[in-house]
């Protein structure tokens, strides 16, 4: 064979273009000077690094290899001998994530034979570099605040965290939802931590395709959310000093969505690991000081608990300039609500229905199956994942059995209620993670369409297997507890289930008693306008939400609702004020305001008493709660505007989710066609492969230019993911072509053709899926019908001539808003009870701890 283009110094070296280069120029990736590539040696390209063909042996048929990193790298840090600081160690994964611990696959920590604390999950989908550093950034200071010697933290009180070297106790695995899906900047800041060098992944291993690849560093420096390196100060200062972090990069091959990314670190990684407590974080979140180690404790003081999770908290911006955007407003009062009354109030029950994603963890032995049934938490959680690899046949009618729709919220259900166990969840209000909120009302209506579905269907799903509780391991008084926990959280789903029947009734009436009102002369047409208009309204939302996204002209729609239903909710609250006010003047020339039975039935004279009272009670105890809690900024700034948009949450969020349910399965997507790349070495066997790999001039340019790139202030505008043409374009690696092996091996070698392309083939995985999107839309066309029907009932009932001559109270309330009102401030006043006694356990837990030595 010859070649092209004149020899270089050795003829076994290929030379490929660096990550940046192939961003430019993705058609000029690969040059050779090795015969039968695609391109001419005369083709006038840069060269930067030099890949050689180097034989490994594999381990236990696994292709594991340890790189040096650069010396650059380890002149700047503390720890600089050791394995685990002196090299990477790559290792490709062949299999499924639940055969990864029978695949004979072993993690730095097995073979250090060390025992994992804490492992910490951080997925990563399509997200900003800015964001993914920000979240690892924050992990990076919270294990310094537990583990760096020295430190005068609180976790240096416990003999756990008081060693000199409890940094090898914490693992951060991150996990990134398939490989051309990840922003190429975030690899640069992986290259920059020494976790990621260019060129070491494989695709193929004994002609056996690659589904994740596993890098493995002990790195001692971080990059912030602005991508600068911290770390490399020098070791006479403690500000950007940092202990060694155990690192595991998992990058999966195909993007399968969150749900897969948990399965790859429960079922592949925590078995090699066995840590004690799983903590899972997404990127984007901005982790707390101390909130890992507040989580840990939580764990460490009750054996019985299961589960914990801590606040999230809203990024307000500097002088809390984003409360300017009503919808942050909003969201900023819910979130706050939810973190003083909704979280205390179950955590006291033992169980929290709804556990944020975003700082939640779990005890590992919790979710592990049973050893006779081979059954846990984790197998019924990863349902909708295995319904989606798995070739075998499943009942498409079982999909609620599965648990689609309530998605990640099943998960504290099944690990509190877990038979021969006491389990129980936890809140922990020292813990907090802060993320970024939707701005808009696109990003805004999905985010609250999947929370409200998740929640809705968690709830349906607590309810409907009630009797799981008393199957648990729990004493008779946890039992009775929690099944009042589980009937308060049924009796809450089913109220907000007809909330909008019952938003309207309150409408109805009281528009109604405005307009009959002596003073008002054009309330009988406004009663009748104002009707008519709030169903054409509802009409119209349904309209533009069944099955749309909302963009172009339905954005607007959305946004016009937004403002009706709060010009109505202004409309109500003034319709009462002055009903109240209406009557309680017809009895001011005769009250006696010395004695206060008299006021009393003065302000109960008035219409629609019930209603101001229930305002009052609300509003007091958001306020008091928040005081109590030190956090009463959020009354002030956005109680406002949550009042108004209130209605938007019921008649236009609510209507939006129901009429988009069937897009609520978040964690799986239907497997990609894999990439058959070229094999590493076609003469692979099953002791050795040969491979190529960067030499050390490489590996230096290629670190240097992930610290230029992460030091370069102007970037090019591109999406978060990479977008290549041809398969051959698409690794992350130098791939190894037939004439290479010729020229491994002699001229004389025999050259197996190159494999053709796979046929599509209509699989029965595909015939599955067409039949999850059938049942999907079908089963949200009944939900969605059941809903309407029964609002549409409610209304037609309780506002029907025939009742209401009995629903008429003698102060001319109306009989079912009074109930409906007082069922608010019922559960409102329940939660507020609840978070007291939560938070005076959390002082007097406090206090104890403070008086340990």
């Amino acid at each position: 064979m010859s070649t092209t283009g004149t020899m270089g110094p050795s003829r076994f070296q290929q030379q490929y273009y660096p990550l940046s280069q192939w961003l430019q120029a993705p058609w000029l990736r690969l040059t050779s000077q090795l015969p039968g590539m695609p391109f001419p040696m005369s083709m006038p390209v840069p060269v930067h690094y030099i890949f050689k063909p180097k034989q490994v042996r594999l381990t236990d048929g696994n292709l594991v290899l340890d790189t040096p990193v650069p010396t650059s790298y380890l002149s700047a840090v503390d720890f600089q001998t050791g394995v685990e600081f002196e090299k990477m160690r790559y290792m490709a994964v062949t299999c499924d994530a639940d055969q990864v611990p029978e695949g004979r696959y072993k993690l730095r920590t097995q073979v250090f034979n060390r025992q994992i604390e804490l492992a910490v999950c951080l997925t990563v989908n399509e997200e900003t570099p800015q964001a993914f550093c920000l979240t690892l950034h924050s992990l990076i200071k919270n294990i310094k605040y537990m583990c760096l010697a020295g430190s005068k933290s609180r976790a240096h009180r416990n003999p756990v965290w008081a060693e000199e070297d409890s940094w090898k106790k914490v693992v951060i695995c991150i996990v990134a939802d398939g490989r051309k899906n990840l922003n190429p900047l975030i690899l640069r800041v992986l290259a920059a931590m020494g976790c990621w060098q260019e060129g070491v992944a494989k695709n193929q291993v004994n002609g056996h395709a690659v589904q994740a690849h596993i890098f493995e560093y002990t790195t001692q420096v971080s990059v912030d959310s602005k991508l600068r390196l911290k770390g490399r100060t020098l070791k006479n200062t403690n500000k950007y000093h940092y202990p060694p972090i155990q690192i595991v990069f998992c990058l999966k091959e195909r993007h399968t969505k969150k749900l897969n990314s948990h399965r790859w670190f429960f079922n592949a990684l925590c078995p090699l690991m066995e840590p004690r407590i799983t903590l899972l974080t997404t990127a984007g979140a901005k982790i707390g000081k101390g909130s890992l180690y507040d989580l840990w404790s939580a764990f460490d003081r009750n054996p019985q608990t299961a589960g914990a999770c801590g606040e999230i908290r809203v990024a307000k911006g500097l002088l809390w300039w984003k409360v300017l955007n009503p919808l942050i407003a909003a969201q900023i009062f819910e979130y706050k609500v939810s973190s003083v009354l909704e979280k205390p109030f179950e955590s006291i029950f033992g169980y929290i229905s709804v556990m944020p994603s975003a700082l939640v963890a779990y005890r590992y032995e919790a979710l592990l199956p049973e050893p006779i049934s081979g059954k846990g938490p984790l197998t019924v959680y990863f349902e909708p994942d295995y319904l989606v690899f798995s070739e075998d046949h499943h009942d498409i009618s079982e999909v609620l059995q599965y648990s689609y729709f309530s998605e990640d919220q099943i998960l504290p259900f099944l690990v509190t209620t877990r038979p021969h166990a006491q389990y129980t969840m936890q809140y922990v209000k020292s813990a907090w993670a802060e993320t970024e909120l939707p701005a808009g009302i696109g990003t805004f209506l999905g985010m609250k369409r999947k929370w409200q579905n998740r929640r809705f269907f968690g709830a349906i799903y607590a309810v409907a297997h009630l009797s799981s509780i008393w199957k648990s391991g729990h004493n008779f008084f946890r039992k009775l507890w929690l099944t009042l926990e589980i009937i308060y959280i049924g009796c809450d789903t089913a109220f907000w289930f007809l909330a909008l029947g019952n938003y309207y009734l309150v409408f109805y009436y009281m528009t109604k008693t405005l307009a009959n009102a002596s003073r008002i002369t054009i309330g009988p047409t406004l009663f009748m306008l104002t009707r008519y208009f709030y169903i054409f309204l509802i009409v119209v939302v349904i309209m533009i939400s069944m099955g749309n996204r909302p963009r172009g002209q339905s954005l607007y729609l959305f946004i016009l609702s937004f403002i009706f239903f709060a010009c109505i909710q202004a409309y109500i609250l003034f319709s009462a004020g002055y009903l109240t006010f209406i009557h309680a003047t017809e009895f001011l020339p005769y009250a006696n305001w010395n004695s206060f039975p008299t006021v009393v039935a003065v302000f109960k004279a008035a219409g629609y008493h019930v209603l101001i009272l229930a305002l009052v009670c609300c509003w007091a105890v958001y306020l008091v709660s928040a005081i109590l809690y030190g956090e009463p900024w959020h009354m002030i700034a956005c109680f406002v505007q949550f009042l108004l948009l209130m209605p938007s949450y019921v008649s236009v969020l609510g209507v939006y989710a129901f009429c988009n349910m069937h897009e609520v399965n978040w964690g799986i997507k239907e497997p990609e066609d894999h990439e058959k790349d070229p094999l590493i070495s076609r003469d692979a066997i099953y002791h050795a492969s040969t491979v190529l790999m960067p030499d050390e001039h490489s590996v230096a340019s290629s670190y240097q230019d992930a610290i230029d790139d992460l030091g370069r202030k102007k970037r090019p505008k591109s999406g978060s993911s990479v977008s290549l043409a041809t398969p051959s374009s698409t690794s992350l690696l130098p791939t190894h072509t037939d004439s290479t092996t010729s020229l491994l091996h002699g001229n004389n070698a025999k050259v197996p053709p190159p494999q053709a392309k796979p046929k599509k083939i209509v699989s029965r995985q595909a015939d599955i899926k067409t039949l999850q999107s059938d049942y999907y839309r079908s089963f949200r066309t009944q939900i969605l019908l059941l809903w309407i029907v029964a609002n549409g009932a409610l209304v037609i009932t309780i506002s029907s001539d025939q009742l209401e001559p009995y629903l008429v109270l003698k102060d001319g309330s109306n009989l079912y808003v009074t109930i409906v009102v007082w069922i608010i401030t019922v559960g409102a006043t329940g939660r507020f009870l609840g978070s007291v006694v939560y938070l005076l356990g959390w002082i007097w837990q406090t206090i104890g701890q403070f008086k340990r030595p």
